[in-house]
């Protein structure tokens, strides 16, 4: 039976700004991702490889991402030996000036290759390999319009696919740009190839985000394969297939009285250091003001053991001093919640509890005056 590899969200020509200096790095590392795409289709002998939009992070993406884009199509096509389907996305939607358009006669003399929606089709049959695919490009960054309204399958062959880039409903009238319905993943698909969550998800039998295939926003938990799809007579079986080089590895870390080279070290320990990694931090816990803890040392000290490491989420809070306590209005509730406090602390029997009330003073100060902890 028929085999189908489904790709998404590739972003070919992302600025990335997030990762600072290491952009350019995983630019390229997106295309490397692609190439490991092809590799992997015309290793499985995949009668399609599909790209179920955002091939492009951008409507009008460099010179170079898309000649690069057509040679790998055209590469899997005539050493696979399969047909590549791409379908725009929200990022690369149609449209006057836009990259399907503007690269249009290159994309029709691309054999193999085919852009569903450029020229108005919707539809492409392989009868010789028994499957169809069907989708309706986008011509919008976001909006109300259903990818999947008007799709039907084709009499006759055995393998129908719909491919859709938008947002699934799980509850009918949710939220989303190019809204999916569950309705819509039942009508007669064989399986359906979705685009523009960025992370794998399944949310049907049938139905399957596969997410970027390289980490392009530090939001994505799941993103980095591909679905690789073989179609028995029982129905799709989907392989989820890594392709990602890079990963994202994230740490709360409380922060107590631990300088900056303590920190890296307890980092370290939790997340052992890795050149592809990209550390995400979340600081939180309760600081002197007198140490004057600088995350930028932290950042400095761990940037050589990581791929990159953002800018810490800055969740921790300054300890409020003994003048500052004691300056509190007594007729606000702060300034008498701070007056009890202290009371209590000077009454402490341990050291321990001593701590512990110390601690609580700070927090309650701090959530009483607005703060979020």
């Amino acid at each position: 039976m028929a085999l189908v590899v489904h790709t998404c969200d590739v972003h070919l020509g992302a600025p990335l700004g997030w990762l600072g200096e290491a952009a350019n790095d995983q630019r390229r590392e997106l295309r490397a991702a692609f190439s490991r795409i092809v590799d992997l289709a015309i290793e499985r002998g995949a009668d399609c490889l599909i790209v179920a939009g955002d091939l492009f992070d951008s409507t009008r993406p460099p010179d170079s991402e898309v000649r690069f884009a057509l040679s790998e199509l055209t590469r899997y096509a005539s050493d696979g030996g399969g047909s590549a389907v791409v379908v725009p996305g929200s990022h690369d939607h149609l449209g006057a000036g836009t990259v399907f358009e503007s690269y249009s006669s290159e994309f029709d003399r691309a054999d193999g290759v085919t852009i569903l929606g450029m020229d108005g089709r919707t539809t492409l049959e392989l009868a010789h390999r028994g499957l169809a695919v069907h989708a309706r490009a986008l011509t919008t960054n976001a909006s109300s319009e259903r990818p999947l309204a008007g799709l039907a399958p084709s009499q006759g062959i055995p393998i129908n696919i719909a491919v859709a880039h938008g947002s699934f409903e799980s509850v009918p009238g949710a939220a989303g740009d190019h809204p999916i319905g569950p309705e819509e993943l039942q009508a007669g698909w064989s399986y359906v190839a979705l685009g523009h969550w960025h992370s794998w998800k399944e949310v049907a039998t049938n139905a399957v985000y596969a997410g970027a295939p390289e980490i392009v926003a530090p939001d994505q938990e799941g993103a980095g394969a591909v679905a690789v799809v073989r179609f028995a007579d029982h129905g799709a079986v989907v392989e989820r297939t890594k392709t990602a080089r890079r990963r994202v590895g994230r740490l709360d870390v409380e922060i107590g009285d631990d300088d900056a080279a303590q920190l890296a070290g307890r980092i370290r320990a939790a997340v052992p250091p890795d050149g592809d990694t990209i550390l995400l931090l979340a600081l939180s816990g309760l600081v002197d003001a007198d140490t004057g803890f600088d995350d930028s040392e932290l950042v400095e000290l761990l940037s050589d053991s990581y791929f990159h490491v953002a800018t810490p989420q800055r969740l921790f809070h300054v300890r409020v001093d003994e003048e500052s306590l004691s300056r509190l209005p007594v007729e606000m509730v702060v300034g008498r919640f701070a007056r009890l406090m202290r009371t209590r602390i000077q009454s402490a029997r341990t050291t321990t509890e001593r701590e512990e009330l110390e601690d609580a003073l700070q927090l309650g100060v701090s959530l009483l005056q607005g703060r979020e902890l």
